[in-house]
């Protein structure tokens, strides 16, 4: 009898991880009912990890579109991915998942199966949305809701990945300018230095810099890898990382903006899942694993369980420390109004607008920033050169 690996959700939301042996995951999840567990995934314990990566944003959207498309137009799901196999320039990646996910459907394998045998190819929230259409025939319609989604994030994605482009650019021009002054502008002077009396106080303090980084470059050099390689293991630990997201939600200038991109995510997310019939604690549930924040996801086991309880949703979000305050007022309307899916999707599309200026108001204020940043260096270093070569012609013109 093979033993699983398992993940589940008990009553009140707690997540439970364990092992398991049954003849099937079919009878792991009957067998794990019975304890009062709900099986979130399963893997064949001894299995080894997998080989198969996660499919990209983009990919996935494309994937989406383009199954969408074809189911809507009456191809069969079998010929539709051996015509998504097909496409020219596909990744050779995401053709062996497609064909593998084909000799499923072959089988007679629902395709949320399917995809969900793949993992973690696919996101979870794609195959939740996937079984929840298969049971109202509605796939084609699932799977184009599914493509704007992922587009939306795979564009907001990139949106912050640009913000951050230039500054990261200019912040390695300021280190290879001031090691280009420290290594060959800066020597070129000693020797002149050397020569006189006395040196001010900027001269002497940008001769100790570069003497020191002459004499213990490598040490410096050392000791910058050893710093990032601490600093990336230290964020590895989920205690430090659940306090970094939980910092960046609340940091001066880019807190807002972080705010509302989870905000928008969670949205968007609820509003597709809740639109396509998936019950309210499942669509929480999905929504929890894709909000993108640790800090804002741990606090979704109290949101779980006061949605049990029978309280209203807009008043369990509003305890969540991250999220946007107009998304528990939009979510009491649509409570109150009976139009929660629609309510959510205007959200998600309010904060994606506003994300968006956000991102361009932190770039107006970083680009001076760091410009400035720049100049002050070079000016620095300018002025601490200049300065007793003018103080020593003005010595010589004072003797005459």
């Amino acid at each position: 009898m093979p033993s699983y690996q398992y993940t589940a959700k008990n009553e009140k939301g707690k997540t439970v991880r364990g092992t398991a042996s049954a003849p099937s995951p079919e009878a792991l999840y009957a067998q794990l009912r019975t304890e009062g567990l709900y099986l979130m995934d399963q893997r064949e314990a001894g299995a080894g990890k997998s080989s198969v990566r996660p499919l990209k944003t983009a990919q996935v959207a494309d994937f989406c579109r383009s199954l969408g498309t074809l189911l809507a137009a009456g191809v069969p799901l079998v010929r539709a991915f051996a015509i998504l196999g097909e496409e020219e320039g596909l990744d050779p990646k995401a053709k062996a998942v497609y064909e593998a996910v084909r000799t499923e459907l072959r089988k007679g394998v629902p395709l949320s199966d399917a995809m969900e045998a793949q993992a973690p190819a696919f996101p979870t929230l794609l195959v939740a949305m996937l079984c929840s259409a298969e049971s109202t025939g509605s796939i084609d319609k699932a799977c184009l809701r599914m493509a704007n989604h992922y587009e939306k994030e795979h564009k907001l994605d990139q949106e912050v990945g640009n913000s951050l482009m230039y500054p990261a650019i200019l912040g390695v021009l300021i280190v290879a300018v001031l090691l280009i002054l420290m290594g060959y502008v800066v020597p070129q002077f000693e020797e002149m230095f050397a020569q006189m009396e006395t040196l001010p106080l900027p001269t002497v303090i940008l001769l100790g810099i570069s003497d020191f980084l002459k004499a213990n470059w490598l040490l410096v050099a050392l000791g910058a890898a050893v710093l990032a390689v601490g600093v990336r293991s230290l964020f590895l630990l989920p205690a430090v990382r659940l306090q970094w997201d939980r910092f960046i939600l609340h940091a001066p200038v880019v807190g807002r903006l972080n705010r509302k991109i989870c905000t928008a995510r969670f949205a968007r997310t609820l509003s597709n899942l809740y639109s396509s019939g998936v019950p309210i604690v499942m669509a929480l549930q999905s929504g929890q694993q894709t909000v993108g924040n640790r800090w804002i996801a741990s606090q979704f086991d109290g949101v779980l369980t006061s949605v049990r309880a029978g309280h209203p949703l807009s008043e369990s979000l509003k305890e969540v420390d991250g999220f946007e305050r107009k998304l528990s007022s939009t979510v009491m309307v649509g409570e109150e109004t009976g139009k929660l899916d629609s309510m959510l999707a205007t959200t998600s599309e309010t904060m994606d607008y506003e994300a968006e200026m956000a991102t361009k108001k932190l770039m107006t204020l970083i680009e001076p920033v760091m410009i400035v940043v720049m100049a002050v260096i070079v000016a620095f270093v300018i002025i601490a050169v200049i300065l007793p070569i003018y103080l020593s012609y003005g010595t010589i013109g004072g003797s005459y």
